[in-house]
């Protein structure tokens, strides 16, 4: 063998190791491929939490018709009711509550025309079915607290109304509808008392039974004619006795808005009242000063308050006309905040579209403090839509539910009302599902329910 045919062997065998080389490589390569690899933990989905609202409240707070634990946002009143809403003197007002002694919310509703209050109803749904519809024996509803007045298990209800929204109007009786587990019901009057009564509230302000506090304020009238009354309950007997406080007329001249509740932590109920905040000209010929600020009274027990001390809270210029009172530890710290829901009233407020209009935008006020002293801590701004939005006014919330929209275990606030969640009104369509997201550093944030 030539020294070509030697050369040629050496390298088809170097080709040959070569090759093998190439394959032991891609064998080492591919085994590389396909050896298992640890999965990588998927992230964990985030913890939901279910608040339990029936402890949000304690003591003699648990008495009153500020307690309402079975509160639920979002709902399209107008929907359920098969109507569309019409403007100006039309309002939907609701409730709440357990009408049936199981673990579903239910709600009464009451749309009222004080113009038209033939066709006022009274509509009440259980479990999520019409269950009572019945004549509204008011012309117009203007607030339904509920309450087990009767101490069946079972939430009554309790209406307050004004009569008709004009001056010099003879105004409506309060009426107690009781709710039975039989599934039946009954409407009762309550009162001897006519009159312009916008607001009230439910609690036991003798330590007992849950009594009724309705408040005329007469705001039409300036003649300083109107009455704060209380009824004393008697319990499973059903019977009311009408019992005098000892608040006077100019507490409450200028009080659409109230709530009871034991804010210095005695036991004993005290009275958060407030409407517009700001002095009109007849005032200055009251025989009394009219209390025009927001204030709180404190209880002295047996329907008796300090009318004497009243404790004034921070007011906020331009933003006087008061919506919703509300009573929450929002940033758990251990203290109870007063959530004040307001909107414009008589006195300019920047960015209003129109000048001196009633009822116009959403401010939340947030104070801190106990006994006689709060301090504003936060201010919550609407959304700048609403008054950048032209033609649209008397955009406000008749109501406010703190809720934990998110289910973060934060409670959020949600302001409500007949129209903001209504899909047949469209002018407040762009804030539909409006709510104010509360952060982990105590801020809330504008966010919508889709």
């Amino acid at each position: 063998m030539d020294g070509s045919g030697t050369q040629k062997i050496v390298m088809k065998k170097i080709h040959n190791l070569l090759l093998l080389l190439l394959f032991i490589a891609g064998c080492s390569k591919e085994d590389d491929i396909i050896d298992p690899i640890d999965p990588v933990d998927p992230p964990d989905p985030p913890v939901l939490c279910e608040v339990d609202y029936s402890t949000l409240q304690s003591g003699i707070n648990r008495l009153t018709s500020h307690y309402q634990p079975m509160n639920i946002p979002f709902i399209d009143y107008a929907s359920k009711l098969g109507i569309n809403l019409p403007a100006n003197q039309f309002a939907v007002w609701y409730a709440s509550g357990n009408f049936n002694g199981n673990d579903t919310p239910d709600y009464v509703m009451a749309p009222s025309d004080w113009m038209n209050p033939s066709g006022n109803e009274i509509v009440i749904v259980k479990d999520g079915i019409l269950a009572h519809a019945f004549s509204n024996p008011q012309t117009f509803t203007r607030k339904i607290s509920v309450a087990d007045l009767n101490q069946d298990g079972i939430d009554d209800i309790v209406l307050f109304g004004t009569g008709e929204d004009i001056p010099d109007t003879p105004g409506d009786e309060t009426v107690v509808i009781y709710m039975y587990p039989s599934g039946n019901y009954k409407v009762a009057e309550i009162g001897l008392n006519d009159g312009y009564i916008h607001t009230g509230a439910i609690g036991a302000l003798n330590g007992g039974l849950q009594d009724i506090i309705e408040i005329d304020a007469s705001a039409f009238l300036k003649d300083n004619q109107g009455f704060v009354k209380y009824y004393s309950n008697n319990g499973m007997s059903e019977l009311w006795i009408q019992g005098e406080t000892n608040i006077t007329h100019h507490h409450v001249a200028r009080t659409y808005h109230s709530e009871l509740y034991d804010f210095n932590n005695d036991g004993i109920l005290d009275l958060i009242l407030g409407g517009h905040e700001w002095e009109d000209q007849w005032m200055l010929t009251s025989p009394r000063p009219v209390q025009w600020r927001t204030h709180i009274l404190k209880g002295l027990g047996n329907g008796q308050f300090d009318v004497d001390n009243p404790i004034l809270l921070p007011k906020i210029d331009g933003w006087g006309t008061i919506t919703d009172f509300d009573m929450y530890d929002l940033d758990k710290d251990g203290a109870t905040e007063i959530i004040i829901t307001r909107t414009t009233g008589n006195v300019g407020a920047p960015l209003r579209p129109v000048d001196n209009e009633f009822y116009d935008g959403i401010l939340v006020q947030i104070l801190k403090g106990s006994g006689d002293s709060w301090y504003e801590s936060q201010r919550i701004e609407q959304p700048s839509s609403i008054f950048d939005t032209p033609n649209i006014h008397s955009l406000w919330a008749s109501n406010t539910f703190i809720y934990d929209v998110n289910k973060d275990c934060l409670l959020d606030i949600v302001p409500e009302s007949d129209k903001l969640n209504a899909k047949s009104w469209t002018p407040w369509s762009f804030v539909r599902g409006l709510y104010y997201e509360q952060q982990e550093n105590g801020n809330f944030l504008i966010k919508y329910k889709q």
